[in-house]
C-alpha cells in the first residue's frame, strides 16, 4: 500500500492494477485536482521474477504471484481441467506474461464497430495504440508510436533455430511479414516485437505506474481483495475490500472502474449482484441488476503442438551439457543486460490462412526452441522444439460463474473450449502445416524425432482425437463481459455497465470478439480510449492507412 496519507473518498476507484489499471491510474492521476485509488489484490512487483523476460515460466503459475485458476472440466477434452494463469501482482498479467507485442488484425477491430460499438473501428482506435507505443526499431513508420511509455524492441539476440526454421517456411511458399503491427494484412512468418527494454520487462507497472506513483493524488493499495462494489439507488458508490483481515469501504464521488480482467470482472459483478438473478439468488446474493450477460461470452485462443526431440544442443535448456553456455549467458545479463536471459525465449511467429476465402488468418504459429516444460517444472529439461498452432478465430464460448457468496472462493471458469465442433478443423489444419514445416531439409541437421503427436499418429480422425486430449489455453481470455448495444451486452460503447450509473469496466472482458493474435496490447488501447471517455475528451482524429 502506499505511505502515503489519504482518506476513504477519491474520485475514481480503480479494481485491479493490471495493464488496464495501471494505464487508467496514470492518464487519471495526471490532473492533480482528481484524486484516484488503485486497489490490487495481489502483492507487489519488488520480485526479480517479474522483470528478468526468460524467467517467465518461473512466474506465470507461481502460487504467490497467480490467482491459480483452472477451468471446469472439459467434456471436450476428455474431462481435463485446463490451468488457467493470471497474475495476481501489481501490474496483473503485465507481469508475468509473454510480453508479446501484437495488436491484432485490423479487421479485427473493423469487427467490433460493425457489431453496433461506435468508435471501435481499426482507423478510430489506431491513435490509441501509437499513444502508448514507444517502439525502439520502427521510429519513421506511421504505424507505429515512438513517444508513449511502453518501449517496444526487437530482441537483440535470437535463438540460431530461427534462421533455418524461417527459411523452412519461406522454402514451402509462406510469405515473410517483416512488421506484424505496420500492414494491414498481417501474414506470414518473421520475428516479433515484445514489451521488453534494455534486458527487463515492460509491464504497466513499469512502463505507466512507476513514473507517476509520487503523485499525491494516487493511492496505491495492494494485498487488498475487493469483495464487492456498493450500489445504492443503481449508482456505483464505492467498494469493500478486505486487507490485512480487516474489511472497509472506500467510496467513489465520481466512478468506479472494473478492470479486474475476464475472470475477475464477471466474478465481482456478480459478487456486487449484477449478473442473472436466479443464480445471484440461489447464492443469497442481493440482487441489483439482472444482467445474464454477464460471465458470458468467454472466449480464448486453444491450441495443440507438435513437439520434437532432439540431441542438438541450440535449443534452450538447462541441460548440463549447455551449462558453460548459461554461465555465459548469466554473465552477459548481470553485466550488460544482454543475451538469451534478456529475450522472452519464443521469438518467432507466424500468421496464417490455413483455408480458402478467409477474410484474415485463422492459425497462428509460434517456435518454441525448446522442450515442453513437464507439470511442475519452470524451465525445460534436455533438448527439443516445436510449433504451438493456435486458432485465432474460435467459435466456442464458455462462461464465468462465481460458486458461492464467498468472495475468497475461485469461480467456475468453462473456457468450452473445442465446444463448437468447428473449431477443431483450423487446429488440424495447423498440425499437418506444423509438420511440414518440421520436416524441410532446411531443419535436417537437427535429425529431431517426432514426439507430439507422434509419428503413429498421422489420419485426420487419429489427430482430431490428439487435439481433443492434448488442447491447452494460450491465456488470451477476453470477451466475459462484453460490449454491445443489445439486450445481452454487459458494457456499452463507453464501456458503463448498462444499468447502472457511474461504473464501467476496462478490461479484455469487454472485448466483443477476441483480437486475433495476443491480448495484451489490446487492453493497453482499451484503457487509453477509457480514459478518454471518463474525462469526456474529444477522441482523437482518426488514422486510415
Amino acid at each position: 500500500m502506499s505511505s502515503k496519507q489519504f482518506g476513504h473518498q477519491f474520485d475514481y476507484l480503480i479494481i485491479g492494477a493490471g495493464t488496464a489499471g495501471c494505464v487508467l491510474a496514470n492518464r487519471l492521476s495526471a490532473n492533480p485536482d482528481i484524486s484516484v485509488a488503485l486497489i490490487e489484490a495481489g502483492p507487489p512487483d519488488t520480485t526479480p521474477l517479474a522483470h528478468v523476460p526468460s524467467l517467465v515460466g518461473t512466474l506465470m503459475f507461481h502460487p504467490r504471484y497467480g490467482w491459480g485458476y483452472k477451468s471446469v472440466p472439459q467434456p471436450q477434452l476428455g474431462g481435463r481441467q485446463i490451468l488457467l494463469p493470471r497474475g495476481r501482482i501489481l501490474g496483473g498479467c503485465s507481469s508475468t506474461n509473454g510480453m508479446v507485442y501484437f495488436r491484432g488484425h485490423p479487421r479485427d477491430f473493423d469487427e467490433w464497430a460493425e457489431l453496433g460499438n461506435a468508435g471501435w473501428s481499426f482507423a478510430e482506435v489506431l491513435p490509441y495504440f501509437l499513444r502508448s507505443e514507444n517502439n525502439d526499431d520502427y521510429r519513421d513508420s506511421p504505424w507505429h508510436g515512438t513517444t508513449g511509455e511502453m518501449h517496444i524492441s526487437h530482441v537483440r539476440q535470437y535463438n540460431p533455430m530461427i534462421h533455418p526454421f524461417l527459411a523452412a517456411t519461406s522454402a514451402l511458399g509462406y510469405g515473410r511479414c517483416a512488421d506484424f503491427n505496420g500492414v494491414r494484412d498481417p501474414v506470414g512468418f518473421d520475428v516479433r516485437q515484445n514489451a521488453i527494454h534494455n534486458g527487463r520487462r515492460v509491464s504497466g507497472v513499469t512502463a505507466f505506474l512507476d513514473p507517476v506513483r509520487n503523485r499525491q493524488n494516487l493511492h496505491i493499495f495492494t494485498d487488498s481483495l475487493v469483495h464487492r462494489i456498493e450500489i445504492a439507488e443503481g449508482r456505483a458508490t464505492g467498494v469493500t475490500l478486505e486487507r490485512g483481515g480487516v474489511r472497509e469501504t472506500l467510496h467513489a464521488r465520481r466512478e468506479v472502474l472494473l478492470s479486474a480482467g475476464a475472470y475477475g470482472s464477471p466474478a465481482i459483478l456478480q459478487h456486487s449482484g449484477i449478473g442473472d438473478a436466479t443464480w445471484l439468488h440461489r447464492l443469497g446474493i442481493d440482487v441489483k441488476l439482472h444482467r445474464a450477460g454477464v460471465g458470458q461470452n468467454l472466449h480464448d485462443h486453444p491450441s495443440a503442438v507438435v513437439q520434437m526431440t532432439t540431441k542438438n544442443t541450440e535449443s534452450y535448456s538447462i541441460s548440463p551439457s549447455v551449462l558453460p553456455r548459461n554461465f555465459w549467458s548469466l554473465l552477459q545479463y548481470l553485466f550488460a543486460r544482454k543475451g538469451q536471459i534478456a529475450g522472452n525465449l519464443f521469438e518467432v511467429t507466424g500468421f496464417l490462412r490455413t483455408a480458402e476465402g478467409l477474410e484474415r488468418p485463422d492459425v497462428q504459429f509460434v517456435l518454441m526452441p525448446a522442450n515442453r516444460p513437464q507439470p511442475g517444472q519452470a524451465f525445460p529439461r534436455g533438448h527439443g522444439f516445436g510449433i504451438n498452432s493456435i486458432l485465432l478465430q474460435p467459435k466456442s464460448r464458455g462462461s464465468v460463474t462465481i460458486a458461492s457468496n464467498n468472495p475468497n472462493a475461485a469461480p467456475l471458469i468453462d473456457n468450452a473450449f473445442l465446444r463448437d465442433s468447428a473449431d477443431i478443423e483450423p487446429l488440424l489444419r495447423g498440425l499437418r502445416i506444423a509438420r511440414r514445416i518440421l520436416a524441410m531439409p532446411q531443419l535436417a541437421k537437427y535429425q529431431a524425432t517426432e514426439i507430439l503427436p507422434g509419428p503413429s499418429l498421422d489420419s485426420d480422425d487419429e489427430l482430431r482425437d490428439y487435439i481433443k486430449r492434448m488442447t491447452s489455453a494460450v491465456h488470451h481470455p477476453g470477451g466475459s463481459c462484453r460490449m454491445g448495444t443489445d439486450n445481452n451486452a454487459v458494457v456499452d460503447p463507453t464501456l458503463r455497465v448498462r444499468g447502472v450509473e457511474a461504473l464501467r469496466v476496462v478490461d479484455a472482458s469487454i472485448f466483443p470478439r477476441m483480437v486475433s493474435g495476443n491480448s495484451n496490447a489490446g487492453v493497453v488501447m482499451v484503457a487509453e480510449k477509457a480514459a478518454d471517455m471518463i474525462q469526456g475528451k474529444q477522441a482523437p482524429p482518426r488514422i486510415d492507412l
